[in-house]
């Protein structure tokens, strides 16, 4: 859904695409502190990793003899333009199938042509500033990919360092078989390190997150308290009232007064039935998309079943003031509802192909959803979050109760 910066909210942080976190599946929530951790490991892999291959690739030339010297600073230069470009792609959270294939690539042929890279003295050690290069790529895979992939490069980058030694030297490659071993070794230990924070910071959410459920029933159930106390004081005070003089000995009401008195006691009833009870979900987010101008596809998932009305409310004037925008901001005459339900939470998104805007921008006195959506779905004790790009359309995402 589309809408114009007079109408929006407070732009939430991004989050972005980077690190591993392969073991969470399309449907799982990540917590902060996983999100949080992912995002240090991913960055302080690409960082590391530039410092040192930079490094290494500028002492390496003049280490080299003076016949290849020349040769090595060309290498030396295409390994630096290649890792800052690797750096500045990778720090941007761009993380396509061609990036790691260019670098598996670049990777390789510096493996291969270790005869014009690496100078006599440095192999007689059986320790190579490629060989740190390497492994300090295949460590910060583990970082970077999933656990799959980033083991499976690894493996890759020790079979190739092994074959550029083995076209180096045929007749006494085998030292560096040791130090090809040891890159394996390492990449193992960064993988089961990193596995190992992983859990802890899921653990931690996972504790958090039930704090916060904990916190949000006990929300929820005082504020059905408060309402059913609201209730009983309401019928104490009218009809209940009202039965009592007309049940009372020797009490005598003119049948007028008692019909203008029982009116009234329905007309406050009617009132107050808004906030206590529960009320059927599906029903009333139809009978909302009934009152737009708008073509509204909705699609629910299942049975939404009942729900305290308060929330029920608050979903449905939050679905009623995104359409508005819709209509007013979006430029198209359509927009799509999709609602689910998994437990005691529902979840409902309004999306359209309008026009979109930028969420950063966002003056601050213009603060429609803000007020309308997100005020309203907080005070039940729900989320309302927006996600808009100029050009690509709005979502508004509804969830009660945020847990």
């Amino acid at each position: 859904m589309a809408h114009e910066p007079d109408d929006s909210q407070a732009p939430p942080e991004p989050v972005e695409e980077m690190g591993p976190a392969d073991e969470t599946g399309p449907g799982d929530r990540i917590g902060p502190a996983e999100r949080e951790f992912v995002r240090f490991a991913y960055r302080y892999a690409h960082r590391i990793r530039a410092v040192v291959v930079c490094s290494c690739a500028v002492l390496a030339v003049p280490a080299m003899p003076a016949d290849r010297m020349a040769v090595a600073s060309v290498i030396s230069c295409a390994v630096l333009g290649w890792s800052v470009l690797h750096y500045r792609l990778g720090m941007a959270g761009a993380r396509p199938r061609w990036l790691l294939a260019a670098d598996m690539a670049v990777l390789t042929g510096l493996c291969l042509t270790q005869d014009l890279t690496i100078p006599d003295s440095q192999t007689m050690y059986g320790s190579t500033w490629l060989l740190v290069v390497v492994s300090i790529v295949a460590v910060g895979y583990q970082l970077m990919y999933p656990a799959g992939l980033a083991l499976a490069t690894a493996l890759l980058l020790s079979v190739v360092d092994l074959a550029g030694a083995m076209l180096d030297r045929p007749d006494g490659w085998d030292y560096a078989v040791p130090n090809v071993s040891w890159l394996l070794v390492q990449s193992l230990l960064a993988q089961g390190l990193y596995r190992l924070v992983l859990r802890a910071s899921r653990a931690a959410d996972a504790v958090g997150t039930k704090a916060a459920a904990a916190r949000r029933r006990h929300e929820v159930a005082q504020a059905q308290r408060s309402a059913e106390r609201e209730h009983l004081a309401t019928l104490h005070d009218t009809a209940c009232a009202t039965m009592l003089m007309v049940s009372a000995h020797g009490q005598s009401l003119r049948p007028d007064i008692l019909r203008t008195q029982a009116a009234k006691d329905l007309r406050r009833l009617a009132l107050e039935r808004a906030t206590s009870g529960e009320t059927d979900v599906a029903q009333e987010l139809i009978a909302e998309t009934g009152d737009h101008r708008l073509a509204v596809r909705a699609e629910f998932d299942g049975s939404l079943g009942l729900m305290w009305r308060p929330a029920v409310a608050a979903l449905r004037g939050s679905l009623g003031e995104a359409l508005r925008n819709v209509s007013r901001h979006a430029g198209v005459n359509s927009a799509t509802v999709t609602a689910t339900r998994e437990g005691d939470t529902v979840t409902l998104v309004i999306s359209d192909d309008g026009a979109g805007f930028d969420v950063t921008r966002v003056p601050p006195h213009c603060q429609g959803l803000a007020r309308s959506v997100v005020e309203r779905m907080a005070v039940v004790g729900g989320r309302a979050t927006v996600d808009s790009r100029p050009g690509h359309g709005t979502a508004v995402r509804l969830e009660w109760p945020h847990v």
